[in-house]
């Protein structure tokens, strides 16, 4: 196993049949390792490297308005009285 600079830590984890399978699966029908799907689920969980939690959903939401990052205090905080 190499990656960066070969920084992998390797562990164990424990799931129970119904969980297994049911990844094991998972991670058939999208072509990846079962070690591969729980890489992913972990690092979906985890906040972006050096950023917020918040930061993982930057840019989620399109709103098709190019000018929508104008009106995010209102969104946020509602509209002034």
């Amino acid at each position: 196993m190499k990656r960066q600079g070969d920084n992998w830590t390797r562990t164990q984890i424990s799931l129970d049949k119904h969980e297994y399978d049911l990844a094991k699966m998972q991670a058939a029908a999208i072509g990846i390792s079962l070690a591969e799907f729980i890489r992913r689920a972990v690092r979906e969980h985890l906040p972006v490297r050096g950023e917020g939690a918040w930061m993982k959903y930057a840019g989620f939401v399109a709103t098709g308005d190019p000018h929508s990052s104008r009106s995010i205090d209102e969104l946020v905080y509602g509209t002034k009285d």
